[in-house]
């Protein structure tokens, strides 16, 4: 099951965590790479799939946790989002394995709250990120495609 977490920061402020999420925590020295996504557009009712692959380098199996964050640049008024964790997959791998991962990302899941307090989405580059804080450069960018005209209504979405 997928959990939806928000993760609280100052938009204007560029800091890195001295550790890593889960940081130590194993015995295997884990990495991600080839971050590819299904489409270069993401648009209401069309999710995009972001694929990474996962490699064990180590001596022992790992339990990984692959987190996909994304940063959304550029919102016309409002606080652009830094990273914020929007999927997530555990995965168990042997040594000297690799797997693909594959998480799922909608444009909805980009949605915000207005001044007026309505949901909507604003149309920018995406940058989706696997585990940036432990991984560097494992990203790719996405275009939200979105009218921000349109509102969300609150049944569906």
């Amino acid at each position: 099951a997928q959990a939806s977490t928000t993760v609280w920061q100052p938009a204007y402020v560029e800091y890195r965590p001295q550790w890593a999420f889960g940081f130590g925590l194993g015995y295997s020295t884990v990495t991600c790479s080839n971050v590819t996504l299904s489409a270069g557009e993401l648009a209401p009712g069309s999710p995009v799939t972001a694929t990474v692959t996962v490699t064990n380098h180590g001596p022992y199996a790992q339990r990984e946790t692959v987190q996909m964050l994304t940063r959304q640049h550029y919102r016309a008024g409002y606080a652009p989002e830094n990273y914020r964790l929007r999927a997530f997959a555990k995965i168990d791998l042997p040594a000297g394995e690799s797997r693909t991962v594959a998480l799922q990302l909608r444009a909805e899941d980009l949605a915000f709250w207005d001044r007026d307090l309505r949901r909507r989405i604003e149309p920018a580059p995406v940058t989706v990120a696997i585990n940036p804080y432990t991984y560097a450069d494992v990203s790719a960018t996405v275009q939200l495609v979105a009218d921000p005209d349109v509102l969300l209504n609150e049944a569906g979405h």
